[in-house]
C-alpha cells in the first residue's frame, strides 16, 4: 500500500516522509534493529491506534497489541532461542513485513525521542546503539533539522497529545541533539486539561500535606556511579529488610528507569515503567518528624504530577517502625509478601530432623558427584546465562503459575546485569562445578554487619540435590564470616516458591507495607 492511499485510509495519523538516513545495505546487515533481549523490553515500538489498524491491514495479528487505543508491540522469542524479535522483523531477509506502514517510532529511528534527564523537556537524540551512526555518518544534524520540524508541525503535535507514550524515557546511550520545545509546551497544555484525582475522587484538604501540588525533587538517573551515596543512606535504616541495598534495584534497570533526588538529607529513589512512576523504598535517612512530613509530600507530590491520578502512586517496602508515623500523617499502608529470615547457622548445618530432607539431598549431591564451589569469574558470564536459560526452561516445564512466567521472563534482564556489574554492585558471587562445567551460579550481599541476602540462585534442576548444596553452601561461607541472620527475600506471592522457603523454617518474617495516600 503506497502512502497516498494509506493516509486516505488513516487521516487521523500524519504521514511523514523521512529521507532514510541509513543506507539499506547497513540496515540488512546490522543486528541491533528490531531485536531485544527480554520480552517486556521498554524499547519496543509504541503503535498509535490508527499505526495498529495499518499494521494490522498489512498482517500482522491483532493479538500483538495489548490495547488497541495505542501499545507497544508485543515481541516473538527468536527461534534461534537468543532474545527476542518484532514480529513484523523478518530474521531470514532482515526486512519489515510492513516497511511501507511502519510506525512513527520506528520511522525516526536511529533517532530517538524521549524524556531529559529531568523529564522537564523533550528531547530528540541519536541512538549510539546504532553501528552506522556511530561510525560513518556525517549529516546528523541536517537530518534532525528536519526531523525536528516535521515532529513540531501542529498536526503531529496533535498527535503525540493524544499518544504520550511515544516519548521514550531518558536513556543514557542516546546522544541528545535538539530540544522540542513546541512539543513540550503542548504536552504540558494536553495534562492539564486532565484533574488530578484519585481514581476515587479523593483530593486531599488544602492543609494536609498531601495537598502539595509541585515537588521540588530535581531528579536525575541512577548510576553505578551514586551507589557510595546510596548504601550511606540505606544503611541509616534499621532494617533486615532486603530490598534496603543498592543492588537488587539497580539489576531491574532495563525494565525500570531509576531516578533519584535528595531533599532535606533523604534520598528518594524512584521507578518508572510504562504504567508510571512510583517508589521502591521511602525517603532515607534518620527520619525526623517535622522535615519526614515535608520530604514524603514532597515524593507523593511528584509521583501525582507525573502519574496524574494513576493507582500507581505508591512507596514500596515500608518497614515495620515507618508505619505508625506514616499512618498519622494520613497515609494508608497496606502489608506485601514479607521477607524470609534464617539464623545462618541453622543453614550452614541443616542440622536435626527438620532439616532431614535438605540435608540428605546434599549429602546425596556430594556423594554422586565430582563437583567445586568456587568464585564467579568474568569470563564465565556467557556459560552462565546460557545455563539460566537451560534452568528457566526447566522450570516452564516443570509447571509454573502464570504469575511466576512472567517474572521468570522478566528475570533475564537482572541476571544479566548481575553477572555483568557483580564487583561495582559490591556482590558476592559464587558457581558450583558438576564434571567440570558450571552447573549453578548464586550471588548475594551483605544488607548489614549482621544480615547477609541471597540475591539470585541457579542450579540445573535435573542433577539431584544441587539447589540445596549450593546454597548451603553459601550460608556456610556467610555463617563463617559472622553474619548472624540470612535474608531469601520474599516470595512474589507465589505459592510455590513460598513452600520452599517455608521449608528452611525461618525464624522470622519480615513484614513491609506499600503506602499510598
Amino acid at each position: 500500500m503506497d502512502t497516498e492511499r494509506l493516509a486516505e485510509r488513516l487521516p487521523s495519523i500524519p504521514i511523514i516522509q523521512l529521507p532514510q538516513c541509513v543506507p539499506s545495505r547497513v540496515c540488512f546487515s546490522c543486528d541491533v534493529c528490531c531485536r531485544f533481549p527480554e520480552p517486556d523490553s521498554f524499547l519496543r515500538p509504541y503503535f498509535t491506534a490508527a499505526e495498529i489498524q495499518a499494521a494490522v491491514a498489512h498482517g500482522l495479528a491483532p493479538a500483538r497489541f495489548p490495547d488497541p487505543d495505542g501499545s507497544q508491540i508485543a515481541l516473538v522469542p527468536n527461534e534461534s532461542g537468543e532474545g527476542y524479535l518484532c514480529p513484523a522483523f523478518d530474521q531470514a531477509t532482515s526486512h519489515c513485513r510492513i516497511y511501507e506502514a511502519r510506525p512513527l517510532d520506528c520511522q525516526i529511528y536511529p533517532l530517538a525521542l524521549m524524556w531529559s534527564a529531568d523529564r522537564r523537556a523533550v528531547v530528540l537524540g541519536w541512538d549510539t546503539k546504532c553501528p552506522f551512526l556511530r561510525d560513518s555518518f556525517q549529516g546528523l544534524d541536517a537530518h534532525a533539522d528536519q526531523v525536528a520540524a516535521l515532529i513540531e508541525q501542529e498536526d503531529m503535535l496533535e498527535t503525540f497529545v493524544r499518544n504520550p507514550r511515544l516519548i521514550g524515557r531518558f536513556q543514557d546511550d542516546v546522544l541528545v541533539l535538539r530540544s522540542l520545545p513546541k512539543l513540550t509546551e503542548r504536552l504540558g497544555k494536553g495534562q492539564e486539561t486532565n484533574q488530578d484525582l484519585r481514581p476515587d475522587g479523593f483530593q486531599p484538604a488544602t492543609d494536609s500535606p498531601l495537598a502539595a501540588t509541585r515537588s521540588p525533587l530535581a531528579l536525575r538517573p541512577l548510576t553505578l556511579a551514586d551507589r557510595p551515596r546510596f548504601e550511606a543512606a540505606v544503611a541509616l535504616v534499621d532494617t533486615p529488610l532486603a530490598h534496603y541495598a543498592f543492588a537488587p534495584h539497580y539489576i531491574w534497570r532495563h525494565l525500570f528507569a531509576y531516578s533519584w533526588a535528595e531533599m532535606e538529607g533523604h534520598v528518594c529513589l524512584f521507578a518508572e515503567y510504562a504504567d508510571g512512576v512510583f517508589m521502591p523504598l521511602p525517603p532515607l535517612a534518620r527520619h525526623a518528624a517535622h522535615v519526614m512530613r515535608d520530604v514524603f509530600a514532597a515524593c507523593f507530590a511528584l509521583m501525582r504530577e507525573r502519574n496524574r491520578g494513576s493507582a500507581v502512586t505508591r512507596i514500596e517496602n515500608v518497614p515495620e517502625e515507618l508505619r505508625p508515623p506514616l499512618e498519622s500523617m494520613g497515609y494508608v499502608l497496606k502489608p506485601k509478601d514479607p521477607d524470609y529470615l534464617y539464623r545462618a547457622e541453622d543453614l550452614a548445618a541443616l542440622a536435626g530432623d527438620r532439616y532431614k530432607s535438605q540435608r540428605a539431598a546434599c549429602n546425596r549431591f556430594e556423594r554422586e558427584q565430582q563437583y567445586r564451589f568456587e568464585p564467579y569469574r568474568d569470563e564465565e558470564r556467557t556459560v552462565c546465562l546460557a545455563l539460566f536459560r537451560e534452568w528457566a526452561a526447566q522450570k516452564q516445564t516443570a509447571g509454573l503459575e502464570e504469575a511466576g512466567r512472567y517474572m521468570l521472563a522478566d528475570s533475564e534482564s537482572a541476571h544479566r546485569e548481575t553477572l555483568l556489574h557483580h564487583r561495582a554492585l559490591g556482590l558476592v558471587g559464587r558457581v558450583a562445578r558438576v564434571g567440570g562445567a558450571i552447573r549453578a551460579y548464586t550471588f548475594g550481599y551483605a544488607r548489614s554487619a549482621a544480615v547477609f541476602c541471597v540475591l539470585l540462585e541457579v542450579a540445573d534442576r535435573s542433577i539431584p540435590g544441587l539447589a540445596q548444596f549450593i546454597f548451603r553452601s553459601l550460608c556456610r561461607e556467610a555463617a563463617a564470616q559472622g553474619y548472624v541472620s540470612i535474608n531469601s527475600l520474599d516470595d512474589s506471592g507465589l505459592p510455590g516458591l513460598a513452600r520452599s522457603k517455608q521449608a528452611y523454617h525461618p525464624v522470622d518474617l519480615v513484614p513491609s507495607y506499600v503506602a499510598s495516600e
